[in-house]
Formats: C-alpha cells, sequence, structure tokens
C-alpha cells in the first residue's frame, strides 16, 4: 500500500509535473500491457497445442515470421520519438504476438480439420 507513494507521491508539490507525466505515460503503457496479455496468452495456448499435435517445425517459421518480419519493424517504426515512442515499442510488439496468434490458429484449424477427414475416411 505505501510502495506506490515511496515511488511516485502525487500530493509533492517540488515533482508534481514529472510525477504527473510519469504516471500518464505508465497508464497508457499498461493499457498496451493488458491487451498485450490477451495475445500472448492466445499465441501460447495455440502454440501448445500445435506442440501435442507434434507439429513444430512450421510454428517455428511461423513465429519468427510474425516477431521478425512483422513485430519488429512496426516497433522500430513506431517506437521512433516523433512517431508513438515506448508507447510504439509495446504496439510492435502487439502486433507481432497477435500476427503470431492469428497465424498459428489459421494451422492449428488446419492441421484439425485435415486430422478430423481423416479419421471419417479410416472410418468408412
Amino acid at each position: 500500500m505505501l510502495l506506490p507513494i515511496f515511488y511516485v507521491y502525487l500530493y509533492d508539490v517540488i515533482n508534481f509535473i514529472v510525477n504527473t507525466e510519469f504516471v500518464a505515460i505508465a497508464a497508457k503503457l499498461l493499457i498496451a500491457a493488458a491487451i498485450f496479455q490477451l495475445s500472448d496468452s492466445a499465441q501460447v495456448i495455440i502454440l501448445g497445442a500445435l506442440r501435442g499435435l507434434q507439429d513444430v517445425k512450421i510454428p517455428t517459421i511461423i513465429t519468427f515470421i510474425a516477431y521478425w518480419i512483422i513485430g519488429f519493424p512496426v516497433s522500430y517504426y513506431l517506437g521512433k520519438e516523433d512517431a508513438y515512442g515506448s508507447f510504439g515499442i509495446w504496439i510492435g510488439l502487439l502486433a507481432g504476438l497477435t500476427s503470431a496468434a492469428i497465424l498459428l490458429y489459421i494451422r492449428f484449424n488446419y492441421l484439425t480439420k485435415r486430422l478430423i477427414l481423416q479419421e471419417q475416411q479410416n472410418i468408412n
């Protein structure tokens, strides 16, 4: 309870402007981090499901593309101070994780439909 007051005391007249700016930046980054958690959770769950299906090679390529080809350039471009700064870096991380989650879901959906069709053919 006292820890936030120790770091950011909002009623400190001398540092009021700095503290207010700090709280505004932190609040914006926490929103990005909250949305980041949703995308991260989805991609980790789907990646685990793909590992359960013995599929690791294609998901490795998918995550490489999502993180380095999509996420990193977005973070670099938006992370520049004249764009969004630190918030832009988080947007880039979010773009990489979200694209990974979507692409991995597409892969999972493809594999499970293929397995279902194989099972149906084996039964008939």
